[in-house]
C-alpha cells in the first residue's frame, strides 16, 4: 500500500502538510473499515478473519508514517523560524 514516506526531507512544508492530510484521511478510512469488519465478525458473516489483522497492521503503518511526517514538519518549522 502507498504509505511510504520516502524523500520527505526534500519536500517543502506545504507538500508535507498535504501528505499529512492524505495520511489522516487514509487512517480514518482504515479505521472505519476495521469497525465494519469487527461488526461482521461478531455477526458471523465475515469470511476472511485475517482481514482484521491486516487492517490493524495497515493502521499501524499509517500511524508510523504520520509520526515520521510530524517529526519532519516540526524540523521544517524550526528551520523556517531561523
Amino acid at each position: 500500500m502507498g504509505y511510504e514516506v520516502k524523500d520527505i526531507s526534500n519536500q517543502n512544508l506545504e507538500q508535507l502538510l498535504e501528505k499529512k492530510k492524505e495520511l489522516l484521511n487514509k487512517l480514518k478510512e482504515l479505521q472505519q473499515e476495521l469497525l465494519k469488519r469487527r461488526v461482521e465478525a461478531r455477526m458471523g458473516t465475515l469470511k476472511n478473519t485475517a482481514s482484521i489483522r491486516n487492517l490493524r497492521k495497515d493502521i499501524a503503518r499509517v500511524l508510523t508514517a504520520l509520526s515520521l511526517l510530524n517529526k519532519e514538519i516540526e524540523k521544517k518549522k524550526k528551520e523556517s523560524k531561523k
